[in-house]
């Protein structure tokens, strides 16, 4: 079977390269998606569960590969454990990342914004507008902050105020995202077909559509 075949192919990375070789990891995340793509989540939830642990007692709590660990156990985890455990985890690694990483690491903020997209799709539209909200009010309050990291959570922010039915602020931040855009400087031969832009324009009046509406 290609699980038997994926698990021979680990064991032998394992053997020659190290358990916690680039390669090796790969190969084991690998195998996690696999397993829920064709059906069984609960092996690859056990999997990265285990990864988890091994990363626990060989790197210590607060290693970052350890933390990314628990992050790609959290993508596995909807499927098998449900919101209510997906959104503690997330909770729990977005602070642990602040206190090993800073408030404002980009992987502290990916988790945070994480948390505000699992509460979304649970269903608890408002409690993900706050934590949107919080997270780029204190973005705005840095003397100098991430113009990508802002574009992330404006982006993270319009798409749950638009869910939760507000669609004059959810405007507000797509209007905000797409004048960044247009002011983007690419590489050359990158965004040729100027997907993003598209999609904002696409979005932009859909908001207006739906406000005119009311």
């Amino acid at each position: 079977m290609a699980g038997d075949k994926a698990e021979r192919g680990i064991e032998l990375l394992t053997r020659t390269l190290g358990p916690w070789h680039p390669d090796t990891a790969e190969a084991r995340a690998k195998l996690r998606f696999w397993l829920v793509e064709e059906g069984d989540p609960a092996t690859a939830i056990r999997l990265a569960q285990t990864e988890v642990a091994d990363r626990t007692a060989a790197l210590g709590a607060d290693h970052p590969d350890t933390l990314a660990a628990r992050w790609g156990m959290i993508h596995l985890a909807p499927k098998t454990l449900g919101w209510p455990a997906v959104i503690a985890e997330t909770r729990r690694l977005a602070e642990d990342r602040a206190r090993v990483l800073g408030p404002y690491h980009r992987d502290t903020l990916l988790t945070r914004r994480s948390v505000g997209y699992s509460l979304r799709d649970s269903g608890a539209v408002a409690e993900a507008v706050q934590v949107f909200t919080d997270v780029l009010t204190e973005l705005e309050a840095l003397e100098r902050p991430s113009d990508e990291q802002l574009r992330e959570t404006w982006v993270g922010l319009a798409y749950t105020l638009e869910r939760h039915g507000d669609f004059e602020r959810a405007l507000v931040y797509v209007e905000k995202e797409l004048a960044a855009e247009r002011c983007t400087i690419y590489p050359q031969d990158e965004n040729l077909g100027e997907y993003h832009l598209k999609m904002l324009l696409e979005w932009r009046d859909r908001l207006r559509r739906k406000g005119a509406g009311r």
